[in-house]
């Protein structure tokens, strides 16, 4: 044992996979990353990972061959290309970490091509119903909450991990504005609030007992709420509504595609979903069940011209009697 050498012996060391992606965390949380991105890790441990292997298992029971097989078996069984791309991209993060600390025996792993589908959202139709006030006098409170948010979802596009961290204190009904301090980025937005969100927020701190501190849609004893507590209540919600639930994240897609329907343009829109580049809402847009065929056709240079030309013709044509 004495004569054994320390990376030989590091090396034979049996580790499990858990033991290894709990080491993963740390280094994450050590790393500076995001509070929605550990959550995010957190869930692929427990829900995606043992899909493929079991977390008992030793790291070393996880192959190149394995990793290939368990998304050609994801692909097989119909899951979009944006769930088993994710699930590698997640995978390689903890599989590098292992590379680098020579847990494992490094292979490559690649990132498969998916081409983009276009999103899903709620149609006008829908979004009337889920608008659909609930009554106060008799609604339960998970029912009421989950009103408001989706209000709120549909009045912002915001994400839900911003959703779930706004305050009191961040709305600012005198300016008629709200202050996002927690996004997918580090930055931070104030976006405008609408007229018919205004009203119903402040209804609804009233009949909450909200105080300036406290969380805008918290749990029923005030601390914040999971993801997939927000999800599970607007699923019911849904039910409720009898609409089907496509994902938290087709509001953002609905207020994009209505925004751009009601005359939006693509630079504001760009502001309003905090998109750091002119390119991202480009690429968001173009994934966007929107038809812009009438709408481009009616700003035609050639059309507008002709007709402008057919105008002054039948002008002349009244005025002298002869047409040109």
């Amino acid at each position: 044992m004495g004569s054994t050498k320390l990376r030989t012996f590091r090396k034979n060391k049996i580790r499990t996979i858990s033991k290894c992606y709990e080491e993963y965390m740390e280094y994450c949380k050590y790393m500076g990353l995001r509070n929605g991105t550990l959550k995010s890790k957190e869930r692929f441990y427990r829900y995606d990972l043992p899909k493929m292997i079991s977390v008992d298992e030793s790291i070393t029971n996880i192959t190149e061959n394995m990793v290939q097989a368990h998304i050609i078996n994801m692909i097989d069984r119909g899951l979009k290309g944006w769930t088993y791309s994710t699930y590698v991209v997640k995978l390689k993060a903890f599989l590098t970490y292992c590379f680098e600390k020579e847990y494992l025996q490094e292979f490559i792993i690649k990132i498969p091509r998916v081409t983009s589908e276009k999103k899903v959202v709620y149609t006008e139709e829908e979004v009337k119903m889920l608008l659909k006030k609930p009554n106060l006098n008799t609604c339960y409170i998970g029912d009421y909450r989950s009103y408001v948010m989706i209000t709120f979802f549909i009045g912002t596009g915001c994400r839900s991990e911003t959703i779930l961290n706004i305050r009191v204190k961040d709305l600012d009904f005198k300016k008629q504005s709200i202050f996002f301090r927690h996004m997918k980025t580090t930055k931070q937005a104030t976006v405008p609030m609408s007229r018919f969100l205004k009203t119903e927020l402040i209804e609804y701190i009233n009949n909450m007992d909200l105080k300036q501190d406290d969380l805008l849609f918290p749990k029923l004893d005030g601390t914040q709420m999971s993801y997939d507590t927000l999800h599970q209540n607007l699923v019911n919600y849904f039910k409720h509504c009898k609409i089907k639930m496509h994902g938290v994240n087709t509001f953002r897609n609905t207020f994009a595609t209505m925004f751009i329907k009601n005359g939006g343009d693509i630079y504001r829109l760009k502001l309003l979903l905090n998109h750091s580049t002119i390119k991202t809402t480009e690429r968001y847009v173009n994934l966007l069940p929107l038809d812009f065929k009438e709408e481009l056709l009616q700003y035609n240079p050639l059309d507008n011209i002709r007709s402008t030309n057919k105008g002054i013709r039948k002008k002349l044509k009244n005025r002298k009697g002869i047409d040109i």
